[in-house]
């Protein structure tokens, strides 16, 4: 079961101590854990591993949602910007921007157990989660449809070293 790590792997992940991961999962920095278990936090592995990819790069993310845009981090409330969205378009950098219409079709997708579901990105559907931007409960039914069998199969496909 490696797809699934806890604190200690998610240090050994991160290149961090226990303390610090435990300190920064109740501070919210770190994606929500799967499940909170009596003896600490779980989560999928490629959810540390696509959090700290995303640290790396530094990108920021925005979200329009009507004629506001807001700027999203993992685990935290929607940030008000100042930019209109016909703004943020024209910007020039590094950014990764959502529109509200195209997560509402994900979200119906999902919910409406659309097959194309199936060939989205694990890390995809999870970002989306961490950022606020895709509600928990749209997430959870991703993960009970299609992620565990995805999961498995890529955890089949590793190289004992």
């Amino acid at each position: 079961m490696d797809f699934l790590v806890g604190v200690k792997e998610v240090g050994e992940i991160l290149g961090w101590d226990r303390r610090k991961v435990s300190t920064y999962q109740l501070r919210g920095v770190l994606p929500k854990p799967v499940v909170q278990l009596y003896s600490g936090p779980i989560w999928f592995r490629k959810q540390i591993e696509f959090y700290k990819a995303g640290k790396n790069f530094g990108l920021r993310t925005y979200y329009i949602k009507g004629e506001m845009v807001y700027e999203c981090t993992h685990n935290q409330p929607f940030k008000d910007t100042i930019y209109s969205p016909k703004d943020i378009k024209e910007q020039m950098g590094n950014y990764i921007l959502y529109q509200e219409k195209d997560i509402q079709q994900l979200k119906n997708a999902i919910l409406e157990k659309n097959p194309i579901v199936q060939f989205l990105s694990f890390e995809s559907v999870s970002f989306l989660h961490d950022l606020g931007i895709l509600e928990t409960v749209v997430f959870q039914d991703y993960i009970q449809q299609y992620s565990f069998e995805d999961i498995e199969s890529t955890k089949e496909g590793r190289v004992k070293e």
